[in-house]
Parts: structure tokens; C-alpha cells; sequence
């Protein structure tokens, strides 16, 4: 289902059963000693010392404070080396191409609220939306929709030679996107489209569908899928949403991993999570919080 509250992801390792016997009848959490002192700020006091466990050879600290933060708690999604692999590809557009485990990863917080200029005709407006609503029904954390006024928009689209909605796109020689983040949380969004570049409503819808997929994610084409996937570098006149796009799709705005992360963070979650799942059987727990404020 749709959800009505703005979620932010974050880690939840205070909330994985990290330390149970069969005899035990509470779940006690813990949390790795460094994170501890970071998020605490402060040493390890002798009662701090008297909740310490060695596990695996991981030092952790059991949480006096069993309670959790307000938010809903969504346990970890496991996912096979090879889409990984491609998602990893995809989500962590390098700048320059140089690779960095500094490079995170972009996602839409708020709803994606589309103002189309008059010069946009009816027919390409509602063959794109009608596009949306594929990705708008398949990905339950992300509602995509048309408003009528500019003030209620976060996503533009326009011709070159209409208002500039976009001042950034202006000296744009074709076609093109352009989207704004903060701590990796995308707000606004814009396609100018050329008509001098786009010679019939076919290229147009292309180019429209194409930059907007870009735009759910920062999202890097890669030459590993068929060229009729929307996610591959190459054109093809057939393009549609394959099971892989809308399955990389959903697991970018998924609960069950911990959004706007580095990709340095994101691999040592899943080898943690990994880990865990393998040696306890039990999964990892990311909380998505109603506050805000909060970050990831």
C-alpha cells in the first residue's frame, strides 16, 4: 500500500537479534562499539563494560534503552550476488566515470508532482503518464502524479523556447534532464525537450521516458541488459519496463534496505546483513522513521 508518512531509512542494528538463546524469552539488542560511541558520544562507562558481548569477533554493546524510535521496522531484503551486481551498476552513477566508495546513491523522498507546459499536446502527456502508472502501481513507496499548477510541482516539463523552468538546462544544446538533491534526497526534477532534436512523437515519448527513469535515482544506463530495457545504454525503438526494470525499480525504493547510503555503507550493510541471515537464520531490521529531520 501507499504510504502517507515520509520515511527515512536507517540502519537498524539495535533492533537485530544479534544474541539468543533457545532459554532466553526476551530479545535483547545490541550495537557494534564503535557505532555505539559515535552515536552516543561518549566512553564506555563499567555498567557500559558489564553488556558487552564477543560475537563472531564482533564487539557489542547491549542497549539499556530497549524501546525504538517511532517508524515502521521492515526486516532486511536479501537479494542474489548478481543483481546486486547490476544494481550496484546502476545506482552509483560515478562522477566523471572514476569510481569512488564515496558514491552514493539518489532517491525522490516526496512524492514526484509533474507540471507539463502548455506546449506539451494532450496526446503526449497521457501516453507518458499512462507510462508513469506502470512504474506508479508497481513501486508502492514512490506516487507519481500530474498537477495542473506550477506552484504545486516538484518535476517540470517543457519545449526549448517555452518559459525556462529549469535556468540550468538553458544553454542545453539538446535535449536533456536535470534533477537537484539534498543529503541525497532528490526534490525537484526537469526535462527540456528540443523539437529540433525530436522529429516525431516517438522520439519524443523515448527521450521523456528515458530521462525520467534517469531521474527516479541519478540512475546510469549499462550495456548489461537487452537493448529493449529501459536501464540499457543502447537504443531500440521497443524499449518497455522489463521484469528487471521495475524489479530494480522497487528495490531502490524498497524499506528493506537503508537509502541515500555511500557505497562503501551500502556493501558493509549487506555483508552484515548477509552474515547475520546466514549464521543466525534471522534477518537484519531497518527502521524508517517518521521524523523528518532525521538522517540516514
Amino acid at each position: 500500500m501507499k504510504q502517507s508518512i515520509i520515511l527515512i531509512a536507517i540502519l537498524l542494528f539495535t533492533s537485530v537479534v544479534l544474541a539468543q538463546t533457545p532459554t532466553e524469552s526476551i530479545v535483547r539488542r545490541y550495537m557494534p562499539i564503535k557505532m555505539y560511541k559515535a552515536k552516543f558520544n561518549k566512553p564506555l562507562t563499567k555498567k557500559d563494560s558489564l553488556n558487552i558481548r564477543i560475537i563472531d569477533n564482533d564487539t557489542l554493546v547491549m542497549l539499556e534503552d530497549q524501546t525504538l524510535p517511532k517508524g515502521v521496522k521492515v526486516p532486511y531484503e536479501p537479494k542474489d550476488s548478481t543483481f546486486l551486481s547490476y544494481y550496484r551498476k546502476v545506482a552509483f552513477q560515478h562522477r566523471n566515470g572514476i569510481y569512488s566508495n564515496k558514491t552514493s546513491m539518489k532517491y525522490w523522498k516526496n512524492d514526484i508532482s509533474i507540471f507539463f507546459s502548455k506546449s506539451v499536446s494532450k496526446k503526449s502527456k497521457k501516453e507518458f503518464m499512462s507510462f508513469l502508472k506502470q512504474i506508479d502501481n508497481a513501486v508502492d513507496s514512490l506516487r507519481i502524479k500530474e498537477v495542473k499548477k506550477l506552484e504545486d510541482s516538484n518535476y517540470t516539463i517543457y519545449y526549448a523556447g517555452d518559459y525556462e523552468y529549469d535556468p540550468r538546462l538553458y544553454n542545453s544544446k539538446t535535449s536533456n534532464y536535470y534533477i537537484s538533491w539534498n543529503h541525497n534526497k532528490i526534490y525537484k526534477g526537469a526535462i527540456r525537450l528540443d523539437k529540433n532534436e525530436l522529429s516525431s512523437d516517438d522520439l519524443l515519448q523515448f527521450k521523456m521516458r528515458e530521462f525520467f527513469i534517469k531521474s527516479l535515482g541519478y540512475f546510469k544506463f549499462i550495456r548489461d541488459f537487452d537493448c529493449d530495457s529501459y536501464f540499457s545504454n543502447c537504443y531500440s525503438p521497443n524499449k518497455k519496463l522489463t521484469p528487471m526494470d521495475l524489479e530494480l525499480l522497487k528495490y531502490h525504493y524498497s524499506y528493506g534496505i537503508c537509502k541515500g547510503t555511500d557505497l562503501k555503507t551500502f556493501d558493509e550493510q549487506h555483508a552484515r546483513a548477509q552474515e547475520v541471515l546466514k549464521k543466525t537464520g534471522q534477518r537484519m531490521y531497518f527502521l524508517h522513521t517518521t521524523d523528518n529531520e532525521a538522517g540516514e
